[in-house]
């Protein structure tokens, strides 16, 4: 035993042998080996689990973003080059959105224009002007006819038509010197009319 000295003494002669343990009983250097072996297995179990997988997880969103960001800022380079270079202008732009807006105030005007004038020519008068006001839908005509009663006929005739939902006129009056009498139609337009 490697811990332990062996005295002797002899008194008597006869020699007496005592041991004397030095060193306290220490475990096996295996079993300390694998102890800590084990310990510093779990820890860098834990340390892949808790830190490298989700600083991994990160950097991989990190990177997919920066390069998706990347792709969006070389585009918005590249938008501003084809704005510098065609000479764009955004006002052209909203312009042109607000036309197509209107595209729901769209008439068919010369077929109601073609309405009112076989009307007129059927009262023997005569279109002077003709308006058309996509805002509010109404369509303004001014008519010369040579009776001033003719005038409550047309309009009568005016509201017979699919398309018109209100119709009135001005009080006839003469027109200069002749005998023709004046007047102006408000026809309101029905849009949706077949």
């Amino acid at each position: 035993m490697a811990g332990k000295q062996v005295y002797s003494k002899s008194f008597s002669g006869v020699s007496d042998f005592i041991y004397v343990d030095l060193l306290p009983d220490v475990k096996r250097s295996r079993q300390f080996n694998v102890n800590v072996i084990a310990a510093l297995f779990l820890g860098v179990a834990l340390s892949f689990i808790l830190i490298y997988m989700p600083f991994r997880t990160a950097t991989n969103q990190f990177e997919a973003l920066n390069s998706e960001n990347n792709d969006l800022r070389h585009e918005l380079e590249l938008t501003r080059e084809e704005f510098e270079g065609f000479n764009i202008n955004l006002e052209n732009i909203a312009f042109e959105e607000e036309i197509n807006n209107l595209e729901s105030h769209k008439v068919d005007f010369n077929n109601y224009l073609d309405d009112v004038e076989l009307l007129v020519n059927l009262s023997d008068g005569r279109i002077i002007s003709t308006v058309y006001t996509a805002n509010n839908s109404q369509l303004e005509i001014t008519v010369v006819i040579s009776s001033s009663f003719a005038y409550s006929i047309l309009n009568n005739n005016f509201l017979e038509l699919p398309w018109v939902n209100v119709s009135s006129y001005s009080n006839p009056s003469l027109a200069g010197d002749s005998v023709l009498y004046s007047s102006t139609f408000s026809l309101g337009v029905d849009i949706d009319a077949e």
